[in-house]
């Protein structure tokens, strides 16, 4: 027998493993690339919001969206005080759930340059169309002095473009009393003003405003009437006194349902003639809300019988 202090020597192999690895795929490089142009995106809108103000991001999203200048607001190009309503928040396509591919954001790229040369070159049509207004209004100050009419007429240069109000005074009537013949004074006034609307080719509306005063008969003859022939009869002033004929866009009837002084009804400030001369802008807003032709138009649909 061995001694139980003898050593037992014990021999230990270790056999060599070898490791599979998986293959490398590139999947990380995708998911790389779609980050990157996600960023790119981003600092793209960022940029776009910082170089163009408040105003010129609103008409940018109004035109890429079809929406017109006259939504949520009152439908005139006059109105100056209203505030436009909200509408919906506009998604881009691709930007709700889900990952989004190479070729969807690559889109919304292209969608974002658009937009920014838009902007750009919005920005230029609204400087010039502000130098236009002003020196316009310049113009017409001038010939007011020399009829030394400034009772008569007043300015304001507005979003939608240049309102003129040429108005009644205790001294002078522009019309003959519940008529829509002009009085003298105010129809060489009009002679003169006319050629001026021909220096710009902006478009213009003529908007004829009364007082509260009542007809007997109004079934007849109202307020209504004769605040349209008014403004006829000053367009015809107008074309008369060398203005283009298709300058006038639209023609307004008014009545005494925008009186300028309301606490004062039958003050001679509310029987007035309003002539726009409207922004390029205002003027494409108003062919697409009333015109048949435009990108933004909603078209009748095909085959529909058309109403006589």
């Amino acid at each position: 027998m061995r001694s139980k202090k003898q050593a037992h020597t014990t021999i230990i192999k270790r056999a060599s493993r070898r490791e599979h690895h998986a293959p490398h795929g590139g999947a990380w490089k995708v998911a790389f690339a779609d980050f990157t142009l996600a960023m790119m995106a981003l600092f793209m809108v960022l940029w776009i919001m910082s170089s163009v103000t408040e105003e010129e991001r609103k008409e940018v999203v109004a035109r890429l969206t079809g929406e017109s200048i006259f939504d949520g607001m009152v439908v005139s190009p006059l109105s100056s005080g209203g505030k436009a309503i909200n509408g919906p928040n506009m998604i881009m396509p691709g930007m709700q759930g889900g990952a989004q591919s190479t070729e969807e954001l690559t889109h919304q790229l292209e969608q974002l340059a658009q937009a920014s040369k838009s902007a750009e070159s919005l920005e230029d049509v609204n400087k010039r169309s502000q130098q236009e207004m002003i020196e316009l209004a310049r113009v017409i100050t001038e010939i007011t002095k020399a009829f030394d009419a400034q009772s008569n007429l007043e300015m304001e240069i507005i979003p939608q473009g240049l309102r003129i109000l040429i108005q009644d005074d205790q001294k002078r009537e522009m019309f003959q009393r519940s008529s829509a013949i002009l009085t003298p004074f105010f129809q060489r006034l009009l002679t003169q003003l006319a050629p001026v609307f021909n220096k710009i080719d902006n478009k213009v509306i003529i908007t004829g405003h009364t007082d509260s005063s009542m007809y007997r008969d109004q079934t007849r003859y109202n307020n209504w009437n004769l605040s349209g022939d008014r403004a006829l009869a000053a367009r015809i002033a107008l074309e008369q006194g060398g203005m283009a004929g298709d300058k006038v866009i639209q023609v307004n009837a008014m009545a005494d349902k925008m009186l300028l002084k309301p606490d004062q009804p039958l003050s001679a400030a509310n029987r007035r003639i309003e002539i726009m001369v409207l922004t390029h802008a205002a003027a494409d807003s108003l062919y697409q809300f009333f015109g048949t032709h435009g990108v933004d138009v909603v078209q009748p649909v095909s085959g529909s019988k058309t109403a006589h």
